[in-house]
């Protein structure tokens, strides 16, 4: 039995690592295929690359179970994640309905983020009454910094204003919970990778926030990033489901 679990264990972790390389492959593609051509072509290989940090994630929860809340209420995020992500692109296919499929997404991300912070908690050594209620308050924090900041750095809201407020608190609560998790319980290797992915994915959507809410923002270059640094955010999220 010992030796089939061993080679059980050596046919995931290749199909681990060639999960996470079709993943970078077919992002890659999707990048060229979004800056140069974009409509239902490129939404479709992004559903692609989306579903690869699905499949990412689903590879190591097949691998490690031992945290079995962690991995199924991140995976539920990656869900809405890449339903998310088709949303946003529709908005560039359809662009009479753009701000119907903009809310679309942001709800969807919304929903991820909804899975993210609590798998996060669930994490934690133990949990004192205190812990959540410092995460909430810098996350309001950050979400009054994002909203006042608007005029500053050049953006218009407009009609998304409010759904952008909503959306700030749960997008930093995932971050600060990751990094209340090394302040409260410690640093480890989970938490500092969780830390790594939540502030790549702060920083997407920062650039996201350019590309959608100021004039001229809407660049190659900024369409690059945002994404690359939003891959790499899902992709470090989804290696987190390997870790003790």
């Amino acid at each position: 039995m010992g030796k089939f679990r061993w080679v059980g264990i050596y046919m995931l972790t290749n199909l681990f690592a060639g999960v996470v390389t079709v993943g970078a492959i077919v992002t890659i593609v999707f990048l060229i295929l979004r800056v140069r051509v974009g409509g239902l072509k490129a939404m479709f290989v992004k559903a692609l690359a989306s579903a690869c940090f699905i499949a990412t994630a689903f590879v190591a929860f097949a691998m490690n179970r031992e945290h079995f809340e962690y991995g199924v209420l991140m995976i539920l995020g990656f869900i809405f994640s890449l339903m998310g992500d088709i949303w946003l692109d529709l908005k560039y296919v359809y662009k009479q309905h753009q701000h119907i499929y903009t809310y679309a997404g942001f709800m969807c991300f919304i929903m991820g983020h909804i899975f993210f912070i609590p798998a996060i908690f669930s994490e934690y050594a133990e949990m004192k009454w205190w812990y959540v209620p410092a995460t909430l308050l810098a996350s309001v924090i950050f979400m009054v910094c994002t909203l006042a900041l608007e005029k500053p750095m050049g953006l218009k809201y407009g009609r998304f204003k409010p759904i952008t407020g909503v959306y700030a608190v749960f997008l930093s609560t995932t971050m600060f919970a990751a990094i209340n998790g090394v302040l409260f319980c410690g640093a480890n290797k989970e938490f500092i990778t969780l830390i790594a992915g939540s502030v790549l994915f702060t920083l997407s959507d920062l650039v996201l926030s350019n590309i959608y809410f100021k004039e001229g923002g809407n660049t190659k270059a900024n369409v690059l990033i945002n994404h690359i640094l939003y891959y790499a955010a899902q992709f470090t999220f989804a290696s987190t489901l390997l870790m003790d």
